[in-house]
């Protein structure tokens, strides 16, 4: 069972980060999942880091498209992503400490985040985008 499901409000109309965003979705399915069997440490350490990696290759696949079309609200997006993955981090170093009682919580903590994240600063940047697309 999914804790999140992709939903066509979520697509940017962008492929490429719709795409990424499809996949870190699976990803948190994939720690809900490890956390909800009650699987070890090692299964959730490894989903933590599976999702601390892609998280980082998706936030720099979009500062790079952002930074190539002179996005104005850059810097504000990024500074967003810094504080995301310093959470994410901390939480993948609590975790390999074994200090980290991965909850619900903190489960429902990253799908909010995640999705408040593509419904609001995301969705700026797309509207930004297609309108370079469309010559606006």
């Amino acid at each position: 069972m999914s804790i999140i499901h992709w939903r066509n409000t979520y697509s940017l109309g962008i492929g490429l980060i719709d795409e990424q965003h499809k996949k870190l979705l699976e990803i948190l399915n994939e720690l809900y999942e490890a956390h909800k069997i009650g699987t070890g440490k090692d299964l959730v350490n490894s989903s933590l880091e599976k999702l601390v990696e892609y998280t980082c290759y998706h936030f720099q696949a979009e500062e790079d498209m952002l930074r190539e079309n002179n996005y104005p609200n850059l810097q504000d997006h990024i500074e967003e992503h810094n504080e995301f993955k310093k959470k994410i981090t901390g939480f993948l170093d609590d975790s390999s400490k074994g200090n980290l009682l991965l909850s619900i919580k903190t489960i429902d903590y990253l799908k909010d985040w995640t999705i408040n994240h593509i419904l609001g600063t995301d969705k700026e940047y797309s509207d930004y985008l297609l309108d370079i697309e469309l010559g606006k």
